[in-house]
C-alpha cells in the first residue's frame, strides 16, 4: 500500500527522516516555508563559486564576509550566511511571535539553521542523557547511518574514548599550526584524567578533498561566513538532490499552523504564499519544524492556549585567550571552522561534559580586532601580531545548567493565536559559567595559554541555537506535551515530532547529529501501517 506522508520542515532532522522513509519505498511530501538567501546575495555567491580564490573581486569577498553583529558590544555574534541573516525568522502572517527581551531562535530557511551552523558533530555521553528513555547504544547504528553517505572531516584520536567515531571514511582537513601545536601541547600533559578531559581534532561534516561532484575545502578564510564552494554539508545539498531525483515531493511557500487526526488519516491547516489554502490530508505526519516551530504547531493543534512552556536552551561563553607561544597567522589562506574539540568535566558542578571549540582567529574575530583587512597601518600590524598568540575558546554546556526560553500561545480576540516569549531568569546560568570558565582557564594554563578576561562574552542573556526540550520523550508519557519513543505527542498516533522538541535536556556537545540519528531511527522504526 502506497504511503502518503508529509514532512514539516527541511532542516537536518528532516532530510535525516526523509532519507529514512525512503529507504522504506516511501515518497514523502516536504511541507516548508523555504525562505532562501536574498537573490543580490545570492548573485554574489554564484560568481564566486565559478574561480578560484585568488580571482574573486575584494568587494565581492568583503560583501559575503560582512557582518554588523561583530561590532555590536551589547550582544553576543550572530553567525550570518553570505552577509544575511536571512534564516533567522521573524514574525510572519499565519504565525506571529512577540517577544518582552531576546527574540525565539528559529527559522524558515531552506534547510533551516543548517543553512548557517559550524558542521560540528559529536555524538551524547550516556552521562548526558541520563533523563533520556534511550542510550547512546540505541542511536549507535543511526549515527553510522547519518553519517555514512555525508561529507565527514575527523579521524581516530583521544575523544574517540569518550566519543566513538561511527565511521571509517572521515578525512580530516588541514589544520592551523596553531592548531596543531595545542594539540600537542595538550598530549603532552600527562596529570589530565581521561575521565575527565579529552581532546582531538575538530569533528565536521565538511568536505576536506574533491571526491565526485563534491567540491574540497579551497581554504579560503571565509568558513564562518558562508561556503561557495558547498564544501560545509548542509541539509540542501541531500534536498536538491532527493528533488532532483523525483525521491521527494518539496512544496516550498507552504505554512503548517496545526494537525488534526481524523480517523486513519492527518489533516493539516496550512497557508501558502501568506494565503489560507484548502487543508491537506496524509496518512502520517512528521514535524520537522525545529524547537519553536513544531512546538507551535503541537500547541495549537492541541488548543493549549497560555499553557507556559520552557525552552531549553544550553549557554556557555567565548573566550579569548593568549598563547605564550606563536604560530604565524595563516589566515586568510585557511579553514576557518573549529579546529579541535576539548570536552572536560567541571569537578563540583555535576558529571556533564563541558564542549568546547578550539580555534585560531577566524575571520569574525579578526574583523572585530580590526585586522581583516590586507591593508593594515602600524597599529594593525602590531594587533596581527598579537593574533599570532591568540586562541579561542566557545564553550557549550548542558541545559541542565542553563537558562532557557518561556514561551506560550496567547489566542486574541479576533481567534488569530500569537507565540508570546520572553528569557527566562534564572540563578544557575552565570555561576555556572563562571566556574566552568574558572576550569577552563586552568587546563589551558597547563598548556601556557591564559585567558583575556575583559573580552570574555557569555551567552547567559542572549541565548544560542542548541534547542529542545518542550515536547520530551518519555518512556510512560503522562503530561499533555509529553512525547512516546516514537515522538507521538500524548493523545496522538498519527502525528509524530522528530526534530530536538523531543530532547528530555540538551547536552553541551553538539546537537546536530543526535538530532540527525533520532529522526532516522523514528523514521526507521515506526510502524506505518
Amino acid at each position: 500500500m502506497a504511503h502518503k506522508i508529509a514532512i514539516v520542515g527541511s532542516g537536518l532532522a528532516a532530510i535525516s527522516l526523509a532519507q529514512a522513509l525512503i529507504a522504506r519505498g516511501i515518497k514523502p511530501t516536504i511541507l516548508d516555508v523555504g525562505e532562501t538567501l536574498p537573490p543580490e546575495n545570492q548573485a554574489v555567491v554564484d560568481r564566486m563559486a565559478t574561480s578560484p580564490p585568488g580571482e574573486w573581486a575584494p568587494e565581492d569577498r568583503a560583501f559575503v564576509a560582512s557582518n554588523t553583529t561583530i561590532h555590536d558590544k551589547d550582544s553576543f555574534p550572530q553567525k550570518l550566511a553570505f552577509g544575511s541573516d536571512f534564516f533567522y525568522a521573524e514574525s510572519t502572517p499565519g504565525a506571529p511571535t512577540e517577544t518582552a527581551d531576546v527574540p525565539l531562535p528559529h527559522s524558515y530557511a531552506r534547510g533551516g539553521f543548517s543553512v548557517g551552523w559550524g558542521a560540528s558533530v559529536l555524538p551524547p555521553d550516556d552521562c548526558d542523557l541520563t533523563d533520556w528513555p534511550l542510550r547512546r547504544r540505541d542511536l549507535e547504528p543511526y549515527f553510522q547511518q547519518v553519517l555514512a553517505d555525508r561529507p565527514l572531516s575527523a579521524t581516530e584520536d583521544g575523544l574517540s574514548r569518550s566519543f566513538p567515531l561511527y565511521a571509517d571514511h572521515g578525512a580530516p582537513l588541514r589544520s592551523t599550526r596553531g592548531v596543531e601545536d595545542l594539540l600537542r601541547r595538550l598530549s603532552a600533559v600527562r596529570s589530565f584524567d581521561p575521565d575527565q578531559i579529552v581532546f582531538g581534532k575538530a569533528r565536521l561534516l565538511a568536505q576536506s578533498r574533491q571526491e565526485g561532484d563534491r567540491t574540497g575545502c579551497k581554504y579560503c578564510g571565509l568558513c564562518m561566513s558562508g561556503c561557495v564552494y558547498g564544501s560545509i554539508y548542509k541539509s540542501t545539498s541531500d534536498l536538491a538532490r532527493l528533488t532532483g531525483a523525483g525521491q521527494v515531493d518539496y512544496r516550498p511557500g507552504t505554512l503548517v499552523r496545526s494537525v488534526v487526526e481524523l480517523g486513519d488519516q492527518v489533516e493539516v491547516d496550512l497557508m501558502q504564499a501568506g494565503r489560507d489554502v484548502q487543508p491537506a490530508r496524509f496518512d502520517r505526519v512528521f514535524l520537522a519544524a525545529g524547537a519553536v516551530g513544531s512546538t507551535r504547531i503541537i500547541l495549537e493543534s492541541k488548543g493549549l492556549f497560555d499553557r507556559q512552556v520552557r525552552l531549553l536552551n544550553p549557554v556557555g561563553f567565548v573566550a579569548p585567550m593568549f598563547r605564550l607561544a606563536r604560530s604565524h597567522l595563516e589566515w586568510p589562506h585557511a579553514n576557518t571552522l573549529p579546529g579541535a574539540f576539548l570536552e572536560f568535566k567541571v569537578s563540583g558542578l555535576s558529571d556533564h561534559w563541558v564542549h568546547t571549540q578550539l580555534s585560531t582567529p577566524n575571520e569574525m574575530v579578526l574583523d572585530k580586532l580590526g585586522i581583516a583587512s590586507a591593508d593594515l597601518g602600524l597599529l594593525g600590524r602590531i594587533k596581527k601580531r598579537v593574533a599570532d598568540h591568540l586562541v579561542v575558546a566557545h564553550c557549550n554546556m548542558h541545559s541542565n545548567h542553563s537558562n532557557g526560553y518561556v514561551m506560550q500561545l496567547r489566542r486574541g480576540a479576533d481567534g488569530a493565536s500569537t507565540l508570546v516569549s520572553r528569557r527566562e531568569e534564572s540563578d544557575l546560568a552565570l555561576p555556572a559559567i563562571r566556574q566552568t570558565a574558572k576550569a577552563l582557564f586552568g587546563i589551558m594554563r597547563k598548556i601556557g595559554c591564559y585567558s583575556v578576561l575583559p573580552l570574555i562574552q557569555a551567552s547567559d542573556r542572549s541565548g544560542g541555537f542548541h534547542l529542545g526540550g518542550t515536547l520530551p520523550m518519555r518512556a510512560s508519557p503522562s503530561d499533555a506535551l509529553d512525547t512516546n519513543l516514537m515522538g507521538n505527542p500524548l493523545g496522538y498516533s498519527r502525528v509524530h515530532v522528530v526534530d530536538s522538541s523531543l530532547f528530555p535536556s540538551v547536552p553541551g556537545t553538539t546537537v546536530g547529529l543526535v538530532a540527525m540519528a533520532n529522526a532516522a531511527r523514528i523514521g526507521t522504526e515506526a510502524v506505518l501501517e
